[in-house]
This record gives structure tokens, sequence and C-alpha cells, in this order.
């Protein structure tokens, strides 16, 4: 059987680390192929029940051992033999992370980690050779780590740890292969498991992805791992960028460096009273940096603003600097707003600035000023999130609804940079407004991605309306009508096409349902207009005649104060401001009673505490009933 055909039914596999996010799928889809499996894990009791429900013909054996001990792993390779009389393939897939810089590292975690990451594998896979040499045949397969090729602050001692454990491997490789022992080492890249929550850590320090997006789930990257241990001998990367990355730390080392150089800044200027993102005070503010923008879009709703602006629309820099103090108390901080952040000349100084404080950074742009100078900087300032407006698949449709942009650009930077980031960062958004005037390219738009190397799509309905822009361009309306279902089919068959293409896709409702809170979410969030208004949302930060669901309505303008004449905590307790808070927390509270205490035993029943749920809320701020947000259009 060629290598390319390799089948695990009937074989032997050792699976370490099986009760790992990737290990558990890994044992499913090697189960199912009918491999008769010994599992080796963290914890036994949980080992057994996942070994007891697995699919497949063969049932799994379960094995307890330390693998962070030493003398384990030579017992647990004769023990694993014992189970059928041989092993034909070893996964190696047990580890474990530690975060500290190299001069905090302690001898006891670092003997730990170099047990179980290179002295383990190593041992078993001595250990279990000579049995497959004598029978002409096996397969040693190691997950595998970028991180023992590049050099990513407060991971040196793992990434020590991978680096000696490939070499080991790659030397096995060689070695082995007159023999028909198969050694495979595949790089999975950063996968969205617990490996940085149990982590060991020095200090408190948080794991630092250089992804930042947190990668692949493990249902998603096991099938991949799976096929490449059918395959020939070698390294397999799963992960684009993190060779490409790899590559680079040997013959670029200055350009790696200088990419994680906004890694290094925070682990380095570490502050022991660091807050992690989910303990602080804010969850998001949304700035505004700018309110200025070159183009004249149709449905643009702030033309009128915009026209009527006294002064650049800029935002100043004594307002950033009255809210740069509190930047440690803030998990995500989105630069947009009504305008172009790209044309403000600061942005990516106060990129730099939030990124310094552990903020989760990202913006808008309508991509037209996204050339290489800014791509290059929105790298090396480590952004975590780019969105771009492109409201047509074509650029006919594109330069229609974007007046004064250029469809052949826009594509162009979008590309650049997507080709130019590493370990997946920063990650990029198209943003679709669906009109009337395009909603025939939805599934273009996924094609468009998918080419221009996009990860998602955000299909958004034209819901903010001021004064005429925008008007009658809206898809969605106030209950479900044959024009409605037309474009829900529309979008259904887009998003199911992203699937397949494996872009990820957002959308809003067709027809008005009323959530608690909107994703605003005024609780912990703020809006800081670009002239250092602050209010609960770009919605109110600037009123006017609005069309609500077909009908014209008056969008009331609500700020709690302006910087930097007031304090920021000052409005943040004022009686304004709490009051929005509070409002809420009671919507979400009598939202959640309501349904808890419901019952579900069929649709209809489910459907009517939902209803329930809704008419137990108290009644929204003036100006969110009149706001398609809270209504999830």
């Amino acid at each position: 059987m060629s290598e390319n055909h390799f089948s695990f039914a009937e074989k032997v596999v050792l699976l370490t680390g099986a009760t790992g996010g990737i290990g558990r799928e890994l044992a499913k889809l090697l189960a199912a192929e009918g491999a008769k499996l010994v599992l080796t894990g963290r914890d036994h009791g949980e080992l057994e029940r996942m070994a007891a429900g697995l699919p497949g013909p063969h049932p799994a054996a379960a094995m307890d051992f330390d693998l962070t001990r030493p003398g384990d792993a030579e017992a647990l390779a004769a023990a694993a033999e014992a189970v059928h009389g041989r092993m034909d393939v070893l996964v190696n897939n047990a580890g474990m992370g530690y975060f500290a810089l190299a001069e905090e590292s302690t001898d006891e975690r670092i003997r730990r980690l170099f047990e179980l990451n290179t002295f383990t594998p190593f041992t078993l896979a001595r250990a279990l050779v000579p049995g497959m040499r004598a029978r002409g045949g096996g397969r040693v397969v190691t997950i595998a780590s970028a991180a023992g090729r590049v050099p990513i602050p407060t991971v040196s001692v793992y990434g020590a740890s991978k680096s000696a454990l490939a070499m080991i491997m790659n030397t096995m490789r060689l070695e082995l292969e007159p023999a028909g022992v198969t050694v495979i080492n595949i790089f999975p890249g950063t996968t969205r498991t617990a490996f940085e929550v149990n982590a060991p850590r020095e200090k408190g320090r948080d794991g630092l992805d250089p992804r930042g997006a947190g990668g692949l789930p493990p249902e998603k990257i096991a099938p991949r791992i799976v096929e490449a241990m059918r395959g020939a001998p070698g390294e397999v990367w799963l992960e684009r960028d993190g060779r490409w990355m790899s590559a680079a730390a040997v013959l670029w080392p200055s350009l790696v460096e200088r990419r994680l150089r906004p890694l290094r800044d925070r682990a380095v200027s570490h502050d022991p009273d660091f807050k992690p993102p989910d303990r602080r005070r804010w969850r998001l503010w949304q700035v505004e940096t700018s309110f200025a923008c070159s183009l004249r879009c149709v449905m643009c709703p702030w033309i009128g603003f915009r026209e009527a602006l006294d002064g650049d629309g800029l935002m100043p820099g004594e307002v950033w600097a009255a809210l740069a103090p509190h930047l440690p108390e803030v998990a995500s901080v989105d630069f947009s707003g009504g305008g172009e952040p790209l044309q403000h000349p600061e942005l990516f100084a106060r990129v730099a600035d939030a990124r310094a404080a552990g903020c989760r950074t990202g913006f808008l742009t309508n991509g037209m000023r996204l050339g290489e100078e800014a791509a290059r900087a929105v790298l090396d300032n480590g952004v975590d999130w780019v969105a771009v407006s492109l409201d047509g698949a074509g650029a006919e449709a594109y330069e229609a609804i974007r007046a004064g942009a250029s469809f052949e650009a826009v594509t162009g930077n979008v590309r650049r940079l997507a080709s130019l980031r590493v370990y997946g960062r920063p990650r990029i958004a198209l943003n679709m407004v669906m009109m009337p005037d395009n909603v025939g390219q939805l599934e273009a738009m996924v094609r468009l991605a998918a080419d221009l190397g996009a990860d998602q799509v955000n299909f958004k309905q034209c819901d903010v309306v001021r004064g005429d822009h925008g008007r009658d361009r809206g898809l969605f309306a106030a209950g479900e009508n044959a024009a409605v279902r037309r474009h829900e089919k529309l979008l259904a068959r887009a998003r199911r096409l992203a699937r397949k293409l494996g872009v990820e896709t957002t959308a809003f409702s067709f027809t008005p349902e009323e959530l608690p809170v909107c994703d605003q979410d005024p609780r912990d969030s703020l809006f800081i207009r670009h002239d250092g208004r602050v209010a609960p949302c770009i919605n109110q930060a600037y009123g006017g005649e609005i069309c609500f669901l077909g009908e014209k309505a008056e969008m009331p303008e609500v700020h709690y104060g302006c910087l930097p004449a007031d304090d920021l905590l000052d409005l943040w307790h004022g009686a304004l401001c709490r009051a929005y808070r509070e409002t809420f927390a009671e919507r979400v509270a009598a939202h959640d009673r309501e349904l808890v205490s419901g019952h579900f035993s069929s649709l209809d029943q489910l459907q009517r505490t939902y209803e329930e749920a809704r008419k137990a809320m108290p009644a929204p701020p003036r100006g969110c009933n009149r706001c398609h947000y809270l209504y999830d259009i």
C-alpha cells in the first residue's frame, strides 16, 4: 500500500496526550477508522470515560502514566506493546507549555517540561522502533511546534524543548528510512484549545499567541493531522504562516524579530498589576480616530455631518491623552468610527499605546490607504484585526456604491496585507453592506474573500440612516415577506459556500427580534467621538432624523460628557451613564429569569417562552427603542 493511502484500520496506535483538545479529536477519528488504540492522558478517570465512548470496532485501552516523571515513558512503552503484542504507530501528542522570560524560568519547571516534551517522546520512539524494524515497518508521528524554530517571547523553554525533539525526530527519520519506519513531524499551528490555560507560568504571565486569534478549533485541525499522518516521511506544516516565519527566522532573523517586537515589549514591560482582558473595567472602547473620509458612499449616514464639520475631523492629541491612562482597564480598542482611521497620522502610535497596555486592537477601513507602508505598520504594531469595507464583488458594483474608490486598489491592498502577515495576524474581515445594488453578489463576495486571503465576511444590513442617506437601501422589513425570504435564501447559499471554502461569516436578521442588549452593550463599553464627546454608541453620538423599519423617527444625541474637560471615570460613574448600564442590566436579568423558568418541551412552548422573556424586560432607553441594532438587524 502506498504512503498516500495508508490506513489505520487494524493498526495498533499509541496516542499520548489523549485527553487534550487535539488528542480527543484524533482518538475519535482513529477509532472510527478501526485502529486499536492505546491511550494515555493526564486524568485517568477522564481517560477511561473517553476510551469507553469512542466509536469503532475495537475497545480502546487506557493507561495511567505520569509522563513528566523519569522512568514512566519506558514503563508505558512496555505496557502498551503488551496489549496487542506489537505497536504499529506511535503518536507523540502529549505536551505542555510554559510562559516565562528565560531569566525567570526555574530549574524544576524546565526539567519537568523537557521530560514531557522531549525525553518522553524520544524514549517512547527509542523503545518501540526495534519492534517496528523487526516487523518491517511502522510510523512515528510527532506533533511539533513552530515555537521550536521562532524566538517567541516568554516561550523560550517550551520552544527549546520542541526544537530538540524536532531535531531528534528528523535525524531518526533519516536513520530509519532503510528499515521502512516512517517518521513524520506535523506542525499544526496555533489551535483553539486549553493549552495556554493549563500551562505553568511565572509572575502570572499570559501566554503570548503570535496569531492573536487563537487558531482553528481541534475538530477542524484534527482531520488535517490524520491526513498528514498517512503521508510520506518528512515535515508537514498545516499553517503557511508558521512555516514562512520559521524559514524567515533562519534566513531573515532581523525581520522576524521586528515582527515579534510588540510581543516582546508587552512581555518585558510586564506589570504585576496587569489585568487580563476578562477582568478589566471596559470590554470595549470604540475610539473614533477620524470622522474625516475621502469617499462619498451612497449609503453613508454621516455625509451631512461631515459637510457641516468644524475642523478636520481628526481626534486631537489632548483627547487621546485623556484616554491613555485608562487603557490598562480596557480589553479591546476599536479605532473606527464614522470616518477613515488611516487618515489620522497618529493612528499607529495610538495602536502601539493600546497594545502596550495589553488591549486587543483593530479598525475598519475603506482600504484605499491600506498600501504597503500602512500594511507594514499594521504588522509592526501588532494590530489584531482589520476590517475592510468592500460592498461589491466586482469593480462596477463596488465603485458605483463607493464613489471615489478603486476596486483594483482596495483588493490589491487586501491581498498584499494577507500575504505579508505572519501567524494569521491581523485577522482580515471584509464588510459587505447588503443593498439592492449588490445582493446578487453574496456568493461572489465569499469567493473573492477566499481568493484575497481574508478570514471572514461580515454581511451587514444598511442599518444606520441619517436624513436621506441609506433610506430605502435596507433589505430588512418589519415582518417576513417574499423579498425577505428571497434574500434569506441568497444569504444562506453564500454562508454554505463560505463553510466549504473555510471563510467565516457573520450576518444579522432580516426581520426584527428585540434583544436584551445590543452587541455594543453599554454595560461595559464606550464610544468616544473624534471631538472627545463620550456616548453609549455611535448611533447616539450623532442624533438626527432616522428611518426605523421604514418609518421616520428621531435619534436623540446622547453624551455623557466631553474629554478632556471632564474626567472619564467621573463620566462612567455619572447619573446618565449609570442609567444606561443599569437599564440594560435589568433587561438582561429579567429576560434570563423568564427563560430559566420556561418550559421547552415543544417548539411552540420555546417560542412562547422567548416572547414572555421579551415582554418581561423593562423598556430600553430612549433612542435604543428606535435602533436597528437592538432588534438584531
